[in-house]
């Protein structure tokens, strides 16, 4: 797959006609409620609808949007890779979901665990 002739994986989550993240897109895509969201983002319930761009909503949006690149690059389908970020219980952090790891703020251990996995498949 060439990069350069596709639109970038994160465009899709794009709040149109702003350079930010889309609670409601995302949401939509991992099959949660914008109240949802803000739990996970650790911010009140009313800020991905009154602020979607406050920064820690938007942090939290960004490091989802990362995870799932990497799944969705691992698996080749998009939803699939939302399926597992929320389901699959990973064995090397206690049986927890990627996605239970991204609240946690260990989005970087996520994506070189899921990098590794890729690897060692791949050769």
């Amino acid at each position: 797959m060439s990069a350069v002739l596709q639109q970038p994986f994160v465009e899709q989550f794009r709040e149109p006609g702003t350079p930010y993240l889309s609670p409601a897109l995302l949401g939509d895509f991992l099959g949660f409620q914008v109240q949802e969201l803000a739990e996970r983002a650790h911010v009140h319930r009313n800020t991905p609808t009154a602020r979607p761009q406050a920064p820690q909503l938007q942090k939290y949006l960004q490091d989802m949007v990362r995870v799932l690149a990497v799944a969705t690059e691992m698996t080749g389908d998009e939803k699939r890779a939302a399926f597992l970020v929320r389901n699959e219980p990973l064995r090397a952090f206690g049986y927890k979901t990627a996605d239970a790891l991204v609240q946690e703020g260990r989005v970087d251990a996520v994506i070189a665990y899921l990098e590794s996995l890729a690897g060692g498949a791949a050769g």
